[in-house]
């Protein structure tokens, strides 16, 4: 005997109350899965958020990038900035003039 076999003998108020609680727990099932799934609403969220800070460091690398661009067109062959060429001699030489005033880091540390 099948399954609909064993219905016939039922009263249609049994037969209906279990296709009601059968669709019940269909839908149950599909929402609790479309929210809380591996491709739900909740997941969808997660991603969002990852994306968004993506984009927040993708936005900052392009903006150090256009700054670096920036600084090696100041050092071509046509353009070259003397006060520029100057200003990363001394930076990477350690170099200043006898008058220069010189601020240490932990100077600035200790006043923070």
């Amino acid at each position: 005997m099948g399954l609909l076999g064993r219905f016939v003998g039922l009263p249609n108020s049994v037969k209906l109350a279990y296709r009601i609680a059968s669709v019940t727990v269909a839908v149950v099932y599909l929402v609790f899965h479309s929210i809380t799934g591996e491709n739900g609403l909740v997941s969808y969220i997660e991603i969002k958020k990852q994306v968004e800070e993506k984009e927040e460091v993708l936005h900052d690398k392009t903006a150090e990038l256009e700054i670096m661009k920036r600084r090696v067109a100041l050092l071509g062959n046509n353009s070259l900035d003397l006060d520029f060429l100057e200003e990363r001699c001394r930076v990477m030489l350690n170099y200043c003039y006898s008058d220069d005033v010189i601020i240490r880091d932990k100077a600035i540390s200790l006043l923070r």
